[in-house]
């Protein structure tokens, strides 16, 4: 048997991924499955009887590991929410969050159980890898309106947070680790001086691109970038690992003869840059991965690709075992997984270009499944993007690494500034591609989820096998277009009209939407739930706004539109004793109508009144009105959606 590593160290994942899909409830189900299937196979076909028998063990082992840490780890941890506890440990991460307070993660141990806890502290002279010990009240991290916490933290195994600066924090003065807290603050300085540097859009991505910092950039700009297929440039991993180490490894051959040592210096640097990264899921990844298939050249020995992701899957997620949901490391780890698949099905009529596409291809297929369970869509343009667009980010992250060894110094400005080039016209296209129906897929639908799941499994295993890769372009292009299709025929299909409320206590937001299309309204938020509408027109599959409604403070919300929501409206109505009219935005008196097509709205006191076919609802601060029935929404803690004849949480 070969490759006893990959496949051990998969089924190890597999295990961990379906039990922390399922929160650890139904591992004694996965586990009695696991073992039927391995006895079939090892009944069945002898010559994979190794295999059955490797995989179930692996399997059961990764099911022992998420069973344990969800008793002794995630359930006693939980069991503290509402409670006062008291973390010994370090400040992991640290960012500011205005000049009054800073979000700290910190790093310790509570009742002999190690974790990490975020807290809202005041602002202080607190610095990385500061001893600290902070007492407060925890909660359970929970999804919210605004943004799915509960789930996202789930998978970094972050299950508690303080108040906002209700607790007390002591420092000891001590530093649990110097060396890593230089590099992060190394790390926080070229940041800002590559803000400084560069033009706002080209300094964030640049930032982000090269310190995984994406503090800098709008939401209407991430978005743009992931619908355009370059949101992985910013997960920190492989390719920049690759770069960094090419360069280094360059530079210090020529200083070193031996190689063992260039080795050891290169591989000190490699884990040094995932310091810099701050230590992600997908950069950590890289990094193991990287180690362990140098180290065989070490040791005398080939490496391989596969074993050496198997081995990553194990080491990755050992220890906080619903790392395998992390959608970073699931992303990642299929990318890879891919990559790998296509290398070794050595297709050596193929050129670079058709070696390229075909690479291309099958990353996009293979992590097509997770990316629309995850985010409710695929980039089809990565693709093109990948191609095109991706070499020019890795010449900007070249340069920006020569300014990262170098220490910056004078040569820092030129350099950035060359950088920032590429960028600019990498961003052009994102703008563009980005705005075309074809380049983002929505997978809104349970029909179309399951076509682009097929579909990509088909495609896949088409991207390893078939030889041609002529063929294989023919096919990405016609399932790229059936997806396209599909999605098209989606929105004609579903002419419901749905209202989608955002409760945010005593203030409200809400999306009025119909085949891909929709209207918002911010009823007293002032913008601050724009993030959550962008997040849930995502969810909606939603393609065009061309009408925004403002009920407090309109000037100062649509300002906000262009920073926070990727689909800019044509015409934003502002409720006002004003009777004017400035650009896009019209002001709108108690009582008046505006006709949008398929809908009226009526300005009313605390709100507007929405009137379609024979439903009236009145969209207020903290409550509404269907047909005139009054229901209380103001400590709602989900997102709730109206079809016409039900009230539904999210």
């Amino acid at each position: 048997m070969t490759r006893k590593a990959a496949w051990a160290g998969i089924s190890f994942w597999a295990a961990l991924l379906f039990g922390a899909v399922f929160r650890s409830e139904k591992n004694g189900l996965f586990l009695l499955t696991a073992l039927g299937l391995a006895v079939i196979v090892f009944s069945a076909l002898k010559g994979y009887r190794r295999h059955a028998v490797v995989c179930f063990i692996a399997f059961a082992a990764g099911i022992a590991v998420n069973s344990s840490y969800t008793h002794f780890v995630y359930d006693r941890l939980v069991a503290m929410d509402g409670k006062e506890v008291t973390i010994q440990g370090y400040i992991k991460d640290i960012s500011q969050i205005d000049g009054n307070f800073d979000r700290v993660t910190v790093c310790g141990e509570v009742d002999d159980i190690r974790t990490e806890i975020s807290y809202v502290l005041p602002y202080g002279d607190m610095h990385y890898y500061d001893e600290i010990s902070v007492s407060d009240t925890v909660s359970a991290i929970e999804d919210g309106v605004k943004f799915d916490s509960g789930s996202y933290n789930y998978s970094k195994s972050v299950f508690l947070q303080g108040g906002y600066a209700t607790g007390s924090y002591e420092l000891s003065g001590r530093c649990v680790n110097p060396i890593f807290r230089g590099i992060r603050e190394y790390r926080d300085k070229l940041f800002e001086k590559i803000i400084a540097v560069c033009p706002k859009r080209e300094g964030a991505f640049l930032g982000a691109m090269l310190c995984g910092d994406k503090s800098e950039m709008t939401p209407a700009m991430k978005t743009e970038l992931y619908r355009s297929g370059l949101g992985h440039i910013f997960a920190v991993s492989g390719i920049h690992l690759v770069i960094a180490a090419a360069f280094f490894g360059y530079v210090v051959g020529k200083i070193v003869k031996a190689k063992r040592v260039v080795y050891l210096l290169t591989l000190a640097e490699i884990w040094g840059f995932a310091v810099f990264a701050g230590l992600s899921v997908s950069v950590v990844r890289a990094a193991v991965m990287m180690t362990v298939t140098r180290s065989g050249y070490y040791f005398g020995r080939k490496s391989d690709g596969l074993n050496s992701l198997g081995l990553c899957a194990v080491i990755l997620t050992a220890a906080k075992p619903y790392t395998a949901i992390s959608p970073s490391f699931l992303l990642s780890f299929l990318a890879v997984a891919a990559i790998e698949f296509v290398t070794l099905s050595k297709h050596e009529k193929d050129g670079k270009v058709e070696s390229t596409l075909r690479l291309s291809a099958a990353v996009l297929f293979m992590t097509a499944p997770a990316s629309a369970v995850l985010f409710g869509g695929v980039s089809a343009a990565s693709v093109v993007t990948n191609l095109l667009l991706v070499p020019l980010c890795t010449v900007s992250l070249q340069i920006c690494f020569i300014v990262l060894f170098t220490g910056g110094g004078a040569i820092a400005t030129p350099l950035l500034m060359a950088a920032a080039l590429p960028v600019k016209f990498v961003l052009y296209c994102s703008d563009i591609l980005a705005r075309y129906d074809f380049s983002y897929v929505f997978a809104s639908s349970g029909v179309l989820l399951f076509i682009v799941i097929g579909t990509s499994i088909l495609m896949t295993y088409g991207c390893v096998r078939i030889s041609d890769s002529r063929k294989v372009a023919l096919c990405t292009a016609a399932v790229l277009a059936v997806w396209c299709a599909c999605g098209n025929v989606a929105r004609v299909i579903n002419d419901d009209i749905k209202v989608t409320i955002l409760p945010n206590g005593k203030k409200s937001a809400y999306i009025v939407s119909t085949g891909g299309r929709a209207v918002i309204f911010d009823v007293g938020c002032k913008g601050k739930m724009d993030s959550a509408l962008q997040h849930r027109m995502d969810k909606l599959g939603i393609r065009e706004m061309p009408y925004a409604f403002i009920l407090d403070d309109g000037a100062v919300t649509a300002a906000g539109y262009e920073d926070d929501l990727f689909l800019q409206p044509d015409i934003v109505f502002v409720c006002d004793d004003l009777i004017s009219a400035d650009g896009r935005k019209v002001y709108l008196k108690s009582g008046d109508t505006a006709d949008i097509g398929d809908i009226q709205v009526k300005s009313a006191k605390d709100g507007f009144t929405v009137s379609y076919d024979d439903c009236d609802i009145f969209l207020g601060k903290g409550k509404m009105l269907i047909n005139g029935d009054a229901i209380d929404i103001s400590d709602e803690k989900r997102a709730l959606e109206f079809d016409g004849n039900e009230l539904s949480r999210l």
